[in-house]
């Protein structure tokens, strides 16, 4: 009788010789690897294994290879799924007779199946055998999602169904199967990342191909569960999550691969259609792997490379730009200035194009398009308003590529960074077009006797906004989207540093908003967004900005009792407990602290961890950080661009200077790249005492700052004893300091155990000198209307 599976049980890689063959005495190896580490079972011919590019003889080898090896010791799972019903059968029965424990069968993955088709083929072939079956969900490659409704009705229908192994990154998913339908089968994760969330929610094991690569770590850790030693578990998984998370943002099979050969355990390269991976990327990931066996930890370098483009082609032609005027009821027109800026490429220094330098006379003539318009966009209803904000949203998703090139050109930004950006200007108009449609206020009543009162809600007038340069169109459609759904017409300064993608929407939506409801006016601050602030026909002065930018703004806005919208600067603490999830967070701030370069008003630029975990801690965010890559716009793999300008790179690097002159160290980065542009290099600090310059003036670059606490008081008050009060994050498994603590953080947006999520739905803005408004959800429409009571006397005589 076959042992009941559980544990930690390796999906096997399939080594291929020179000439392409298997190689059965690298597979015998890497067999005798695992069962030395401790595993609990082999998988062979599994998804690692490549089962989609051998032929049916070959998998067959590769089963009895690894039976043979495993001679008993160790349960063996044949993954048997294959290209047709009868093949299938053919390699389960093939299977049970060379003596394997259990026969794995994938969903089937070579034509689209209903749900009954897919269950009618894993009941036909675990029928076919006597051994017991683990049905193996794959949905990312079959395509093919089974639920666990189906999953439970095929364990209690068919006898010798007794496992199966979800591959979902949907815990859900798993908690449904293990507290639903634990009665009639198993569960088995095979999501690498969640390992220790699947083990810990009680799962019976994991079916995982980095198990080859660690299973003497993965098994202490699944012990140290069963012996109830949670935080003992949680330390070690602590170690391995960076290799986890590295495995899973690169091709999985060639990185197994490739880590094994680093390890002196050579299996050849993936078989063809898949490819090896980059030399860059393959010593990235042995990395990670030599620091989950514990082995030193690479060098950390204050210094490194940036990663320049071999192609001569201009990521942008000229004919790409629009045109380097102002954008005024409804075209473009001259400045009444023949003065000009420059707008500088950060990569290369180089001048991209160059924009008007705006006049007082400039943003007084679009001001006054704004108000000749503002009356009959006004009165359009919701709909025609919404119907119009989707069709900008429809126009920049078909310039999508087009507009990411041109952000990435102005600001230096990745593609990615930049696709990510004109992702959210496309949603950020899509939801105010359907929330200005659904408008609340309180109930039209009597609350006064014989009289009904009726609550209006109406636009603002001319609202004129100030956007930033670190997120140029995606800031822009924050104002625009709200202020023209709530029925105002707008007059926008964008940053004279990134005017670039504001222009060319402006050109692109020209035809579909009618003129003089959005107008761009390019410029200086003191000039344009000085006007716009004290202009008499300015109704509301929007800006996302600095903190001296939002006193400005609000000074010459005060004049004229004019309502202000700031959305100012930010210094996110980040405050994480000793019993917080340490991998988790430190690679959630890999991306929260680091994305746009740190030039990120929520970046997660201030940590506060209690001194007990810290030194782990840094270990952990170190080796995440250290796996950036900096370089130019277009180069695969590159996560960190330039600081905008030199200006901005000079003070960030003055800020660097300063706190390693007073006693700060750097662990990682600390300085500028070498080389043309204006690169910083992704940098972490400890040993900043309390009250730091840098741990309290918002740097906006790529620099985190460590600071230890000894309990929870400490922790707020110093949390708190900033002057901006933007956003925070608590890192903690205690339910109800989860519960306690976003209470106390001074901060108009706290996560707990997250960091720098954002969406629509949900408001952003800040307390204290972070200013006040809100961007994004209703809250926005309601901070660009004003509320008008109206009562209507109805008694009869």
């Amino acid at each position: 009788m076959s042992p009941q599976l559980g544990g930690i049980l390796t999906a096997l890689p399939t080594p291929f010789a020179p000439d392409g063959k298997i190689d059965v005495d690298a597979l015998s190896r890497v067999v005798e690897r695992n069962i030395d580490g401790g595993v609990d079972g082999l998988v062979a011919c599994g998804s690692t294994g490549e089962f989609a590019v051998l032929s049916e003889q070959e998998r067959m080898q590769v089963v009895e290879t690894v039976v043979a090896q495993a001679a008993g010791r160790v349960p063996v799972v044949a993954q048997t799924g294959a290209v047709s019903t009868a093949e299938a059968i053919r390699l389960s029965r093939h299977a049970q007779q060379v003596g394997a424990s259990v026969v794995m069968l994938v969903t089937p993955y070579y034509e689209p199946l209903s749900e009954a088709e897919t269950a009618h083929y894993l009941r036909t072939v675990a029928q076919s055998v006597e051994i017991p079956v683990m049905l193996y969900n794959l949905p990312g490659v079959t395509g093919v999602d089974l639920s666990p409704e189906t999953i439970g009705e095929l364990a209690r229908e068919v006898d010798n169904i007794r496992y199966v192994k979800d591959t979902n990154a949907d815990m859900s998913r798993v908690r449904q199967l293990i507290h639903r339908y634990g009665d009639v089968i198993s569960t088995f994760g095979g999501w690498d990342t969640l390992i220790l969330a699947t083990l810990t929610e009680g799962a019976a094991g994991v079916v995982v191909g980095s198990a080859n690569i660690v299973p003497a770590e993965l098994v202490s850790i699944h012990r140290a569960l069963q012996a109830g030693e949670l935080d003992r578990a949680r330390a070690e998984w602590s170690r391995l999550y960076p290799l986890m998370e590295s495995l899973m943002t690169v091709p999985f099979i060639s990185a197994v691969k490739s880590i094994l050969g680093s390890l002196g355990l050579p299996v050849g390269v993936p078989r063809s259609p898949l490819m090896e991976l980059d030399a860059d990327t393959a010593d990235r990931v042995a990395a990670e792997a030599a620091g989950a066996l514990g082995a030193p930890a690479p060098v950390r370098a204050t210094t490194g490379s940036v990663r320049r483009t071999s192609d001569a082609r201009p990521l942008v032609s000229q004919a790409d730009l629009a045109p380097s005027r102002h954008f005024v009821d409804g075209g473009y027109v001259d400045s009444t200035s023949g003065r000009v800026l420059d707008v500088v490429d950060p990569c290369s220094e180089q001048v991209l194009c160059r924009t008007p330098d705006g006049t007082a006379e400039d943003v007084d003539r679009a001001v006054a398009a704004a108000v000749a318009a503002k009356a009959s966009w006004a009165r359009r209803v919701p709909k025609d308003r919404s119907d119009v904000l989707h069709a900008v949203a429809d126009r920049v998703q078909e310039h999508a590529d087009l507009l990411a090139r041109l952000e990435s050109a102005n600001t230096g930004k990745p593609l990615a960074v930049s696709h990510d950006d004109i992702a959210g200007t496309i949603d950020t108009f899509r939801f105010m077009a359907g929330a200005v449609r659904a408008g609340t206020s309180m109930a039209a009543d009597d609350y006064l006797d014989d009289h009904l009162s009726v609550i209006r809600r109406e636009p603002v007038g001319v609202v004129g906004v100030v956007t930033p340069w670190n997120y140029p169109l995606m800031m822009a459609a924050w104002k625009i989207a709200p202020i023209l759904a709530a029925g105002n017409t707008c007059v926008l300064k964008p940053s004279e540093q990134t005017p670039v993608t504001t222009l060319k929407f402006a050109e692109l939506v020209a035809d579909l908003i009618p003129p003089g409801v959005l107008n761009v006016v390019t410029g200086r601050g003191d000039v344009v967004g000085a006007r716009l602030s004290s202009h008499p026909d300015v109704d509301l002065v929007a800006l996302t900005g600095s903190v001296s930018s939002g006193r400005a703004v609000a000074r010459a806005a005060a004049e004229g009792l004019k309502r202000v919208h700031l959305e100012l600067g930010g210094k996110a603490p980040v405050v994480i407990f000793e019993d917080a999830d340490l991998a988790l967070a430190a690679s959630t701030l890999r991306t929260a602290a680091f994305w746009n370069s740190g030039q990120e008003c929520g970046a997660a630029c201030r940590v506060l961890v209690h001194e007990s975990v810290a030194d782990r801690f840094v270990d952990l965010l170190v080796r995440e950080a250290a796996t950036l890559t900096a370089g130019e716009p277009t180069v695969d793999g590159v996560e960190i661009g330039p600081v905008v300008s030199r200006a901005h790179f000079d003070r960030v690097r003055g800020y660097l200077e300063r706190a390693q002159r007073d006693g700060a160290r750097a662990v990682l980065g600390g300085g500028a790249l070498e080389g043309p542009g204006y690169y910083i290099a992704p940098t972490v600090l400890v040993d900043v005492p309390e009250g730091a310059e840098i741990a309290r003036e918002e740097v906006f670059g790529p620099v985190v700052t460590v600071e230890t606490f000894r309990d929870e008081d400490e922790a707020i008050r110093r949390a708190n004893d900033v002057p901006y009060g933007l956003s925070a994050s608590v890192w903690t498994d205690d339910a109800r300091r989860s519960h306690d603590l976003p209470a106390r953080l001074d901060a108009g947006t706290v996560w707990v155990n997250s960091h720098l999520a954002l969406a629509n739905e949900v408001p952003w803005g800040g307390f204290k000198g972070s200013g006040y408004g809100r961007d994004l959800s209703i809250y926005a429409l309601d901070d660009y209307s004003r509320t008008k009571h109206v009562m209507h006397h109805h008694a009869r005589s």
